[in-house]
C-alpha cells in the first residue's frame, strides 16, 4: 500500500502543537492522548512501518510504567526517570521522525516556496536525511561484519577495540563518499543556478491536509483542558 505524505506545512504545524502540548501539560501520564493523535496522524499517511515500530516501543513503555507504578519496579541499567521522559516526549518523537523522513524533494519544494536561501535548504536537507542514511549504512556494515564472522559475542568481548575499528573505518569512508555524491548531485540539479527554481514535488493542500491542520489544535487544547496546564 503506497504511503501518502501530508504536506510539509501540516507536518510542521503538527510538530508545533505536539511540542506546545507536552511543554504546558500538568499531567505527564495523560500525554497518551497526544500520542494517540500521532498514531492517527501516521495511519492517515499509511506510514505503517513507523506506526508499527513505535506502537511496539510505546507498549513497552506503558508496561514499564505500569510495573513501576503498581509493583515498585526498580531497574538497574535504565532509570525510571527515562521511562517517564520517553513516555512524555513520545508525541514529539513520533511527529518529528515523520517530518525527518519526508522525501527530500517535498522538503526542498516547500522551502523554496517560502524563499529560503539555497544554502540553507541544502543544509537542512542534509541534516534531515543524516539519521536515516546513517541507519542504513550501519545496517550495511553490520551485514558485512556478520558475513565475515566478526559479530560473534566472544569476538566482540575479547577484541572490543578491533570491533570498533571494523565499524568506524567503513563508516568514515562511506561518509566521505556520500559527501562527494551530495556535492555532485546538488550541482547537477542546478543548486548553483541563480533565479527562481521549480520542483516536480510542488502540490496544493487537499481536504486531508486541512483536516489534520484543524485536528491538532483541537486535540491539544482538549488535552490541556482535561489534564491541566503547568504555567
Amino acid at each position: 500500500m503506497q504511503r501518502r505524505n501530508l504536506a510539509v506545512p501540516v507536518k510542521l504545524w503538527a510538530l508545533l502543537w505536539a511540542i506546545l502540548g507536552i511543554s504546558l501539560t500538568g499531567n505527564v501520564v495523560l500525554t497518551c492522548v497526544l500520542t494517540a493523535a500521532g498514531f492517527l496522524y501516521l495511519a492517515v499517511q499509511k506510514n505503517w512501518r513507523l506506526l508499527g515500530g513505535f506502537a511496539l516501543f510505546y507498549g513497552v513503555l506503558a508496561l514499564l510504567l505500569y510495573l513501576i507504578r503498581y509493583y515498585g519496579l526498580h531497574m538497574v541499567v535504565f532509570s525510571e526517570f527515562y521511562v517517564l521522559m520517553f513516555w512524555n516526549l513520545s508525541p514529539v518523537f513520533l511527529v518529528s521522525w515523520d517530518l525527518i523522513t519526508t522525501p527530500p524533494g517535498e522538503l526542498a519544494a516547500f522551502l523554496s516556496r517560502i524563499h529560503m536561501p539555497t544554502a540553507v535548504i541544502l543544509g537542512l536537507l542534509v541534516l534531515f536525511r543524516f539519521f536515516p542514511t546513517m541507519k542504513a549504512e550501519l545496517g550495511s556494515v553490520g551485514r558485512s561484519m556478520r558475513n565475515r564472522g566478526l559479530t560473534a559475542p566472544m569476538r566482540l568481548l575479547t577484541h572490543p577495540a578491533a570491533s570498533c575499528e571494523y565499524v568506524l573505518v567503513p563508516m568514515l569512508l562511506r561518509c566521505l563518499q556520500l559527501a562527494d555524491q551530495l556535492s555532485v548531485s546538488a550541482v547537477a540539479r542546478g543548486a548553483e543556478t541563480p533565479g527562481k527554481r521549480g520542483s516536480y514535488y510542488e502540490r496544493k493542500m487537499d481536504a486531508m491536509d486541512w483536516c489534520q491542520l484543524a485536528l491538532w489544535p483541537v486535540v491539544t487544547v482538549l488535552f490541556l483542558w482535561i489534564g491541566g496546564m503547568r504555567l
